[in-house]
């Protein structure tokens, strides 16, 4: 079947609706290295971008002008118009994102009392800690520790962890994930799929509603997804957060993180039986246990407000430009981060380098074909390793409105291993865009699998949640494991390989091994889907079982 005719087919079902404004800027001559989507156009930018050159790319340094001065020039010579009007009519490639910087002037210590006396433990290997309070110096003494499970607060589910106890002046001590994940049975949580309230954010959030004075959570890789060493390298790295009106007052005064042995240590101290406690968590009607232990931590901090930046180009709709697909990448990485072998630049190559690659490649694709009849948005967003901040901030100012944008489609991480029999789509079953998807696969040979660890809460965690909590339908595609050449194998040992050594550490650079053509090949999928929406009608909806369906229902109200 023809990819078009398949996909054609596939959004049959969908219902439609319209609006119009654009706006017009020069397009510059720009050389690129190869076709649209091609591998050698996608190595040229991600080579650039994840350059030694670049620092990183974190927020607030030389790497992110030389980045945003890079897409600028990209989405311009993909034939892109900017994205932003200014108040004073003129148009911007930059959407202002004002942030707190908060830095840690030296290395603090944590230390936990008991009846035994005072352990103290060493930042970066044993714990990591930070305010997100506008203070110079943030100090917590003496507090209580409490263990609340897995620190939710989920009324629906008639689930309280908090339940009974006052946590203003004490600690909360917090498990990670949420209470399904061991079990795997669904007790409300998903099973093993995890849920928000398995989120770190979401927990520090709760903690700072009931009022706790700080907020730490045990690291165990499993529940995490990730190994300890992706905590530390963030440990000497400047902390970002959104401006908040009450300067952040209303966070704990320390949210962190500790390692598992600290852990397992602090309990034994307490005279509690962790493995047994953490069972109790697991059910309904467990109740916060105090720990018969105190803990003590000062913060020196310097904080300074910055302004960081989206990069936001346009290809203007013919027919409907107020309709709006978007397409959206974070930019951003982590700069300077702690040395390997002499090297302490975390160049981020495929997190996310492939992704900005991505869209500068996309964009040349829809410009090439000429401009549909919607409007197509690209997006690169800042100061997502922050916590989805760039995407945050969109949340709050959104430059389309959320009623006409029909979907959003993102993308953090790009397959570099070669082709694949298959792609995984992470927060399968939520929408209508999983027949999207589905369809275009199908017409490439190809098949879709679900995501294959939603234990670890990969929908949660990247840019498009904040576009899900406007309504707007996702699509949020990883690559596939079941390699053309090796199988699944080959592309569980691969992923493996990548999480343990190269995620969030300077070894995530481009090397010889590295093959763009099954990125190549997912992207043409993402081009379908995007490009079936903007030159059609169809609105895609939420599942009636999606957490955001009333969200969008109420906005297209």
């Amino acid at each position: 079947m023809n990819l078009r005719h398949a996909f054609a087919a596939a959004m049959l079902a969908l219902s439609a609706c319209a609006t119009g404004d654009n706006a017009s800027a020069p397009e510059p001559t720009q050389a690129f290295a190869g076709a649209p989507n091609s591998p050698e156009a996608l190595m040229q930018h991600i080579r650039v971008l994840s350059s030694d050159e670049f620092e990183g790319r974190a927020p607030g340094t030389n790497g992110e002008r030389l980045t945003l001065e890079y897409i600028e020039r990209m989405f311009a010579g993909a034939g892109l118009q900017p994205g932003v009007t200014l108040p004073d009519g003129t148009r911007s490639w930059r959407q202002e994102t004002p942030l707190i910087a908060a830095t840690l002037t030296e290395a603090p210590t944590l230390t936990f009392t008991g009846r035994d006396g005072a352990r103290s433990y060493a930042y970066a290997t044993q714990f990591s800690a930070w305010t997100r309070r506008l203070q110079d110096t943030v100090t917590v003494e003496n507090a209580p520790l409490v263990f609340v499970g897995y620190g939710v607060v989920a009324p629906e589910l008639n689930w309280n962890d908090y339940a009974g106890i006052d946590m203003r002046g004490k600690i909360a001590v917090i498990l990670v994930n949420d209470p399904d994940f061991e079990t795997g049975v669904d007790g409300g949580f998903g099973g093993r799929a995890m849920t928000y309230y398995g989120r770190w954010t979401y927990k520090f959030e709760e903690a700072a509603r009931q009022g706790a004075a700080g907020a730490i959570i045990i690291h165990e890789t499993g529940p995490a997804a990730y190994p300890w060493a992706v905590i530390q390298s963030a440990t000497g790295s400047t902390r970002w957060d959104i401006v908040r009106e009450d300067r952040g007052m209303g966070r704990a005064a320390f949210e962190g993180w500790m390692q598992n042995d600290v852990a397992l240590e602090t309990f034994r101290r307490a005279g509690l039986d962790f493995t047994q406690l953490k069972t109790r968590a697991q059910q309904q009607g467990f109740r916060p246990v105090p720990m018969n232990l105190t803990g003590s931590m000062t913060l020196h901090t310097s904080i300074e407000q910055r302004t960081t930046y989206n990069v936001v180009g346009v290809l203007p709709g013919a027919a409907r430009p107020n309709e709006t697909i978007l397409y959206s990448a974070h930019w951003d990485h982590l700069g300077r981060c702690p040395a390997i072998d002499g090297d302490d630049i975390c160049n981020g190559a495929v997190d996310n380098a492939t992704g900005v690659a991505s869209l500068i490649e996309l964009a040349r694709r829809f410009s090439a074909e000429g401009a549909p009849e919607r409007s197509v948005a690209f997006i690169a967003l800042t100061a997502e390793e922050q916590g989805l901040l760039g995407a945050l901030s969109y949340m709050q100012h959104p430059l389309f409105a959320p009623r006409d944008t029909v979907a959003a489609i993102n993308i953090d991480g790009v397959n570099n291993h070669g082709p694949t029999h298959d792609i995984e789509v992470i927060g399968f079953g939520k929408s209508e865009m999983d027949a999207l998807i589905t369809a275009a696969a199908q017409a490439q040979g190809r098949r879709v699998e679900p995501d294959s660890s939603p234990q670890a809460g990969y929908f949660y965690r990247s840019d498009h949640l904040h576009f899900a909590q406007l309504g707007i339908p996702v699509l949020y595609m990883k690559h596939g494991i079941d390699m053309i050449e090796g199988g699944r194998e080959r592309g569980e040992a691969l992923n493996a390989r990548y999480v343990a050594n190269d995620y969030h550490k300077p070894s995530d650079e481009v090397t010889d091994e590295w093959d763009m053509s099954g990125g190549v090949q997912d992207l043409e999928l993402l081009y379908t889907v995007g490009h079936g929406l903007a030159d059609g009608s169809s609105w895609p909806q939420w599942n009636a079982n999606a957490e955001f369906r009333a969200v969008r229902e109420e906005s297209r109200r």
